[in-house]
């Protein structure tokens, strides 16, 4: 099962807690989606496969790189991130690990 953590900054949290909740539904049991904080990186799973950042949380990408190399990261689109449309957000995440 691959895994992604959706990233997001801490007074989103609950939001983002509820889009990686929809995109779970969505997903069925074909990944393992989790939301995190920025200050919560210390936690982040060593085996992640896809990181995608909650706009506009890209100050963090050059240091995700270093210490997540096999991962991938992206920017999930504003619309689908505010919507909490967790199947675009699932078809998004589909598209980069298929890449």
């Amino acid at each position: 099962m691959k895994k992604i953590v959706l990233l997001c900054v801490k007074n989103y949290d609950a939001f983002a807690c509820a889009v990686a909740e929809e995109m779970q539904k969505v997903a069925g049991g074909e990944f393992e989606v989790t939301s995190m904080t920025t200050a919560e990186l210390h936690r982040l799973p060593l085996d992640v496969d896809l990181i995608l950042f909650a706009p506009p949380r890209y100050r963090f990408l050059e240091r995700l790189k270093i210490t997540r190399p096999n991962a991938k990261i992206a920017m999930i689109e504003m619309k689908a991130y505010a919507e909490k449309d967790g199947a675009a957000i699932l078809k998004f995440a589909r598209e980069l690990l298929e890449s």
